[in-house]
């Protein structure tokens, strides 16, 4: 091999094989615990050697410099690729699961079976059955308040039918108590004969006012 071509060809080499000495330098940390002979610099300059004698044997005799040139390049390129470090694949992170919706609580409103008698806030005892269903629905959701609204009918002064429900709305939270409901999580007001349900002018219908509303907050 001439002396021009054996040059042209280390210089080569030796360019892109500091390339990539200089690109692996970005992981140290990789580099250093890899061998001498395995590090881009030492891979390139054996890269180019080996490429720069194949393209110089392959070419012509008037190509015998272009060859070795070309072949030399590819080859140190070659070598260095091959020793650069590879980064690792970083992991994504798995996806967080969505949290699973709270049970929702429906109002419940007692007026079938928790009616009062006429100027009465006494529990009738039809009205066990309805208020034992509402307290194993706030037991098994501890997370929920209430309000207890009582109401009357429109005979008697508001100011007495006021008095009136609010004692009727604090008879419920008792019994509710009584099952086990923390008292703190139920709220009272009696509303008095302002929020009628139906008519005052039957007998019917002041039975139906005659109620204790229990509504989620």
């Amino acid at each position: 091999m001439k002396k021009s071509t054996t040059g042209l060809l280390l210089g080569s080499a030796l360019v892109v094989g500091l390339s990539g000495c200089a690109t692996s330098n970005t992981n140290t940390t990789s580099s250093v615990d890899k061998p001498w002979y395995q590090h881009p610099m030492v891979c390139g300059l054996a890269g180019g050697v080996i490429g720069g004698g194949i393209g110089y044997a392959s070419s012509s005799e008037s190509d015998e410099d272009t060859g070795a040139a070309l072949g030399g390049t590819a080859g140190a390129a070659l070598g260095a690729a091959l020793c650069a470090d590879t980064p690792e694949p970083v992991a994504e992170p798995a996806p967080m699961p969505e949290p699973e919706p709270e049970p929702a609580f429906e109002p419940v409103t007692l007026q079938s079976d928790v009616t009062f008698a006429f100027d009465s806030a006494e529990l009738r005892p039809g009205a066990a059955s309805e208020l034992n269903q509402v307290a194993s629905t706030l037991n098994n959701n501890p997370e929920v308040r209430v309000t207890i609204a009582g109401h009357t009918d429109a005979v008697g002064s508001n100011e007495y039918n006021l008095g009136l429900s609010q004692d009727r709305a604090d008879s419920v939270r008792s019994y509710l108590m009584s099952e086990g409901v923390a008292g703190n999580r139920m709220n009272t007001v009696g509303y008095g004969e302002e929020r009628p349900v139906a008519t005052n002018e039957t007998d019917a219908g002041r039975a139906m006012n005659r109620r204790v509303e229990i509504m989620s907050q």
